[in-house]
């Protein structure tokens, strides 16, 4: 009946705006499938959980790019650009260089730690101790942060 309506409004009038108002309202009944939800208890509690998780993801992501985003200041300021004439001043400048480099790396570290290659770079972290309680201290407490 509702197409019938529209049909004919569609016909007689050449703007359209009322046949427009009876395709809303007609797309309008599909959002009905959505009452079911309240009928289905365990299906509205799956539903809100999903809902519920999402926003936290959400804002645990914006906390860790956050976390990334300051210590890769840090890293880029104080070790970065402070190796000039070492023979891991590629890899520093590689891994350090910029803040989004930077971000990479630590991302990398938080995500699967492999710092044995930090470890094969000769006397790095012999020669910025800091930088290595640093990167020990980012990976245990940066890996519980992704969980």
């Amino acid at each position: 009946m509702v197409d019938a309506m529209a049909n004919i409004v569609g016909a007689t009038r050449s703007t359209g705006g009322v046949a427009m108002l009876f395709r809303i309202i007609r797309l309008m009944r599909i959002l009905r499938i959505f009452r079911i939800v309240r009928f289905l208890k365990q299906l509205y509690l799956l539903a809100y959980g999903l809902a519920e998780a999402a926003q936290a993801v959400f804002w645990v992501t914006i906390l860790m790019a956050f976390v990334l985003y300051v210590c890769s200041i840090l890293l880029v300021r104080y070790v970065g650009h402070s190796s000039k004439g070492e023979s891991y001043e590629d890899f520093v400048h590689i891994r350090f260089g910029t803040i989004l480099r930077c971000m990479l790396t630590l991302f990398e570290l938080m995500a699967s730690p492999n710092l044995p290659e930090f470890q094969m770079q000769g006397s790095m972290l012999w020669d910025h101790p800091l930088l290595a309680f640093f990167l020990v201290g980012f990976v245990i407490f940066g890996s519980f942060g992704m969980i």
